[in-house]
């Protein structure tokens, strides 16, 4: 590969996965001594390993512009996708050669059909290869099944998906676990590669394994605040927990409070604080999004990290979160139903599945896993280098640039 172009529209500061994740592809592509460029959000103001990103895209991919409750996927379609194209062509064409991999990490069907229309401006000499990671089965969100035609997403992912293949067939529709993977299959009729999800914690592996347990064993939170991963049912887990002889001390991150004390959420955060206030030596509230050293000091100091997600949409999407965990060796509590509870089966982690997903499932299967500390942490630190090497930015970029077509030879000498 001649020069990678990453282009991440949810690259946005300094904390939170998307960062984490495009700085491990930084280093990887970097240790293979390949160009990197970075593209993130207009309003990105920090570098990633050191790289500075160019500002290049306008919204957030969740962003709507619907007004209407009826035709509201073809409003955000047609809004998103113009906007994406407006932003993609700030890029002059001529930076780029059929030697090139441009590479996006997060996509929606917003954003793929001007993909595509972008590259048809292109003359046939400069097109290069495209690889699209979609992370996110947007249409089976708990926000989403209440509202009507919202069928027609799949169909637009089918659209958008075939246009980027008559634009350029050097492309590559990825996603990021294997459940993901055969739901694009069915939806696109088109192959989609599995990719690792690469959350390489290694450097902090030192750390990792010589903590003690403590007599109060500390029970994390961490990551977005949202109902999709469970944050309602914390103030009945913790209460539920109070009374354990293993006397746990929580640790909750509120990352976003100010998003999610205007909805449905806010009653749960106002019993979480009260909870904080009554008793702050068992439950510590951490507020924001941190920096990435902050945010994995925090990933140490859990002896269990809690994980209870919604099984309707972790059951195809990834976690960054239990994938650091895992490749740190941590215990791990999640629901049935879910990848994290089929990854934590197949390599052997140290993971206690809830059997429904409900506060008093998720409170017994935390006590499990707190009266079994010991093993179940041997356990996980001795499944968790397996799981390391395959859920790496190595892996990722050895099976992505085993499945992009190289370019024909005589484009391939032309551009040179």
């Amino acid at each position: 590969m001649r020069h990678v172009h990453l282009c991440d529209p949810q690259l946005d500061g300094e904390g939170g996965h998307y960062r984490n994740h495009d700085a491990q592809l930084v280093r990887e592509f970097r240790r293979r001594q390949i160009p990197v460029t970075l593209y993130a959000r207009r309003s990105c103001r920090t570098a990633c390993e050191g790289l500075v990103p160019e500002p290049i895209f306008s919204h957030d991919i969740f962003q709507e512009a619907a007004r209407d409750s009826q035709v509201w996927p073809i409003e955000n379609f047609h809004a998103g996708n113009r906007a994406f194209r407006a932003d993609l062509s700030r890029l002059a064409a001529a930076r780029f050669t059929p030697g090139d991999l441009l590479y996006f990490p997060n996509l929606l069907q917003n954003q793929l059909f001007a993909v595509a229309e972008w590259l048809h401006d292109f003359p046939p000499l400069q097109r290069p290869a495209v690889a699209v990671m979609l992370r996110y089965l947007n249409h089976a969100m708990d926000y989403v099944q209440a509202r009507a035609n919202k069928d027609l997403i799949a169909l637009y992912y089918r659209f958008a998906a075939r246009a980027l293949h008559t634009a350029q067939p050097r492309c590559v529709i990825c996603a990021d676990t294997r459940e993901l993977a055969a739901a694009y299959r069915q939806i696109l009729s088109l192959p989609v590669l599995e990719l690792p999800n690469p959350m390489d914690v290694s450097a902090q592996l030192p750390a990792a394994g010589s903590r003690p347990i403590t007599d109060r064993p500390v029970v994390l939170y961490q990551g977005h605040t949202s109902a999709l991963r469970g944050l309602h049912f914390l103030p009945e887990i913790i209460e539920r927990c109070r009374g354990l002889s293993a006397r746990p001390r929580f640790i909750v991150q509120v990352q976003n409070r100010a998003a999610a004390a205007t909805g449905p959420l806010a009653p749960f955060l106002t019993r979480l604080d009260r909870l904080a206030a009554a008793a702050p030596d068992d439950l510590q509230l951490v507020e924001g999004a941190l920096p990435a050293a902050e945010y994995h000091t925090l990933l140490q100091s859990a002896d269990v990290v809690l994980l209870p997600y919604s099984p309707r949409f972790y059951g195809v999407g990834s976690s960054g979160v239990f994938t650091e965990a895992a490749s740190l060796g941590k215990v791990v509590v999640v629901p049935a139903g879910t990848v994290p509870a089929r990854q934590g089966r197949e390599y052997d982690l140290g993971t206690v599945v809830a059997d429904q997903w409900n506060p008093t499932a998720l409170a017994g299967a935390v006590e499990i896993a707190l009266r079994d500390l010991p093993r179940l942490r041997a356990r996980a630190m001795a499944g968790a280098p397996r799981f390391r090497s395959e859920q790496s930015a190595r892996a990722l970029v050895d099976k992505l640039f085993a499945a992009v077509p190289p370019p024909e030879p005589a484009l391939a000498t032309e551009a040179a």
